[in-house]
């Protein structure tokens, strides 16, 4: 499920893999790419990659060494008329990826990996426990320190704001900052992983952290009765209830964040080993 008119998320589900992205625009005052933008030509290049990775039975361990590999070719090839312009200022993407092999008594191994805060709910004998990366939870803060009292307007971002994000941006990929899928900046290896035997047939849930501020921003539920919701099937009703809350407090006042929209993308499966 979208939320935007160029939808920057990705999702796919391929055998025994899954994954979801959550592309963010680069700095660049002109588009690099040929795709509704940067940030989606990223996301569709990453989910069309993985696509043929788990297609292909010898990947393994190695998908997201040959992600990177791939992606930054591709990168390189459609802005080859940019020759250097792009490498402070090109896209990326917060990525997870889970994948699921045969475990004991009924159970199925689900491994993940993970860059940025797209989320992963999963259900343990613990209860439902989120898998994500939080690296980048302290520069976050500070963008949020520097909104104006009382929101913004729609659509209209401040100068402290943007000056934030362009100093977070400085942190990408560096040890003492934080992690995403770049087709400049060397990534993998640095992703978060991991893993949890799941009941065969139990729903996992993948999403963005659009779709997860029903959770974060608006308090509206918890990771455990979001979960459940979905269960349900009530993906489209959240949906709705997102967007709503969304445009009550269009001014981002009450519920502090730097869009008052974002997409909003979401993926149910089953534990399972196969398509």
């Amino acid at each position: 499920m979208a939320g935007s008119r160029i939808n920057e998320d990705g999702l796919g589900l391929l055998g025994p893999c899954a994954w979801i992205i959550d592309g963010a625009t680069g700095l660049s005052t002109e588009q690099l790419t040929k795709g509704g933008s940067d940030a989606a030509w990223l996301a569709g290049t990453i989910g069309e990659t993985l696509e043929r990775l788990a297609s292909d039975d010898r990947a393994g361990a190695e998908y997201l060494k040959r992600l990177e590999s791939e992606v930054e070719g591709l990168f390189k090839e459609v802005t080859a008329h940019l020759p250097g312009h792009h490498l402070h200022h090109a896209p990326s993407a917060c990525l997870g990826f889970v994948r699921a092999q045969a475990g004991g008594a009924g159970k199925v191994r689900v491994e993940g990996s993970f860059l940025g805060d797209v989320v992963a709910l999963v259900p343990t004998e613990q209860g439902i426990v989120r898998w994500t990366d939080e690296r980048a939870k302290p520069f976050e803060r500070k963008t949020l320190a520097a909104l104006e009292a009382g929101g913004h307007e729609p659509g209209q971002m401040p100068e402290a704001v943007r000056q934030q994000i362009f100093e977070n941006r400085t942190k990408l990929n560096q040890p003492e900052g934080y992690w995403v899928v770049s087709p400049c900046h060397p990534w993998a290896g640095h992703e978060l992983r991991f893993e949890a035997d799941v009941k065969a047939g139990e729903i996992i849930v993948l999403a963005t952290d659009g779709f997860m501020r029903l959770v974060d921003v608006f308090s509206a539920y918890t990771d455990r009765t979001l979960h459940a919701a979905l269960k349900e099937g009530r993906g489209d009703d959240l949906i709705e209830e997102l967007r709503a809350l969304e445009r009550g407090d269009s001014l981002s006042g009450a519920y502090p964040r730097v869009k008052m929209h974002d997409d909003a993308t979401v993926l149910v499966i089953a534990a399972e080993t196969g398509g």
